[in-house]
């Protein structure tokens, strides 16, 4: 069974190593006699149950009613007064107290039962070590931040608020939950989706739609719509011959404006104007393809035409 039980903060487990190779190698105190749980060999054997084995390491309940020794050890930037106050009369260890290691070295003495014989040599040189490994140890450790009263008081007040809006936002969207939930029991899936078109989020949706489309009408190269939808078939690369007997003034027109290639039906992509127009179409599509244009496909009904790539989408939105 151990006759030395660490127990420390999971900051401080490289302390508590540090102090076990002390108490080994400067006061001889045996592996077996040392439990702490972080540190290899000297924690939990695997497959272990925790709580049977430490009961049976330290017998706790035993121990506690017979008031088994338990020495305290202060870390900096913790103070010494406030452990003391807070422990009452226990009499507690400042970690980085160097005349403490003579009295920390009496108290090991008389509670293991069977230390190794360690020489007086050994022990000066393994406390010199001490203090020089401690040092850099201590120098690691992240120090206190302390604020006046007025500063604590206003951070436990906005802490306050954000709790309170937290809450606020939760029942918000609880109500906004059971609201969808009833929506979607609804026969008329046309009454849901105008409803949901209505609300604010999904308004703003809606406007960024209409603003794209409406900055692709301004931006048509041509005044004919048949020209229209042949520069926006190319695009897609689904343009057809064009039917020179039937259109013959609107694709002379076109040509003659630099719309088509002086040697072919095909658009001239060098254009500004075509650019432009094609731009604006691009933008629409990026907008389809985001979450937002998700939700905006979302509430149109079935028969509304919703892929770009689709010429009967142009021909509704634009009117062509």
């Amino acid at each position: 069974m151990s006759e030395i039980f660490i127990s420390h903060a999971v900051a401080d487990s490289h302390l508590a190593k540090l102090l076990l190779d002390f108490m080994k190698k400067g006061m001889g105190v045996p592996q077996d006699s040392i439990f702490c749980s972080s540190v290899d060999g000297h924690n939990i054997p695997l497959a272990e149950d925790f709580n049977a084995y430490i009961k049976n390491q330290m017998e706790l309940g035993a121990a506690w009613v017979q008031s088994s020794k338990s020495l305290p050890i202060v870390v900096p930037p913790v103070a010494f007064d406030v452990v003391t106050k807070t422990l009452g009369l226990k009499q507690a260890w400042k970690i980085d107290a160097t005349k403490g290691l003579i009295d920390l070295k009496n108290l090991i003495q008389s509670s293991v039962s069977s230390l190794e014989k360690r020489s007086e040599h050994v022990w000066e040189e393994k406390r010199a070590q001490w203090g020089a490994d401690l040092k850099k140890a201590l120098s690691k450790l992240q120090q206190a931040t302390k604020v006046d009263a007025a500063t604590h008081k206003e951070a436990l007040s906005q802490i306050k608020e954000s709790e309170d809006e937290i809450e606020r936002l939760r029942e918000a969207l609880t109500r906004a939950k059971d609201r969808y939930e009833e929506l979607a029991k609804l026969k008329d899936k046309k009454e849901v989706a105008a409803l949901e078109k209505n609300e604010p989020g999904n308004q703003n949706v809606e406007t960024q739609f209409e603003e794209l489309i409406e900055a692709v009408k301004n931006t048509r190269p041509s005044g004919y719509k048949v020209v229209d939808k042949h520069i926006i078939l190319d695009h897609y690369g689904r343009a057809g011959t064009i039917d020179w007997y039937g259109y013959k003034e609107e694709f002379q027109d076109a040509r003659k404006y630099g719309l088509l290639a002086a040697d072919s039906d095909h658009v001239d992509w060098s254009r500004n104007k075509v650019k432009v127009f094609v731009n604006a179409i691009k933008a629409v599509e990026e907008f389809l393809a985001s979450e937002e244009g998700s939700k905006w496909r979302k509430q149109q009904d079935d028969e509304v035409p919703t892929d770009p790539d689709d010429l009967e989408f142009w021909e509704y939105y634009l009117e062509i």
